[in-house]
């Protein structure tokens, strides 16, 4: 009975997996060079918040306290890089909280945007929120091509059994 206590959750090494694998994806050249998402750090955080997006999209519609507590482990490692990032690119102590703060925000606001047009798939629609959120400074974005993704993505992710997940495989898809 007491072991219990001090035994390991099942998820401690798999949020690490999964967000590993999930910035490692996130960093694919193709959202630079063949999408046009602008290749800075704005561009990066907005393509890993994208990446978070859709995997803690995918675990919310399993009715699981397991699947539950891996979105929320990935979400914290998220927000912990998060404040890594911005510490590291030089940003002062006073500073960071509110950065991060607005950063998260910008999480959630995705959430808003984008849920009910890939609920819908609604290519078109996704594709303006798409452009607004990601492409307002960029020349060459193609908001269609990622907007197409997003929605290829989200299928797929909505066909991988948790128990994958659990284990610490996310299967994404290659960006085209």
């Amino acid at each position: 009975m007491i072991n219990r206590l001090f035994k390991r959750k099942p998820t401690v090494g798999t949020p690490h997996q999964i967000y590993g694998g999930l910035m490692t994806h996130a960093r694919n050249r193709v959202f630079y060079e063949h999408f046009g998402v602008p290749d800075s750090v704005m561009g990066r955080f907005d393509m890993l918040a994208m990446h978070v997006y859709m995997l803690t999209r995918r675990l919310a519609q399993e009715d699981k306290p397991v699947a539950r507590e891996l979105s929320q482990d990935v979400f914290d490692l998220f927000v912990e890089d998060i404040e890594r990032a911005l510490r590291q690119i030089g940003i002062g102590d006073t500073t960071v909280p509110k950065r991060k703060k607005r950063l998260v925000h910008s999480f959630y606001a995705q959430i808003e945007d984008f849920d009910p047009l890939l609920e819908t798939s609604d290519k078109s629609e996704l594709a303006n929120s798409v452009a607004r959120r990601y492409f307002q400074d960029a020349e060459n974005g193609n908001p269609s091509a990622l907007a197409n993704y997003m929605i290829e993505t989200a299928n797929h992710l909505d066909q991988i059994p948790l128990d994958k997940f659990l284990a610490g495989k996310s299967d994404w898809l290659a960006p085209k």
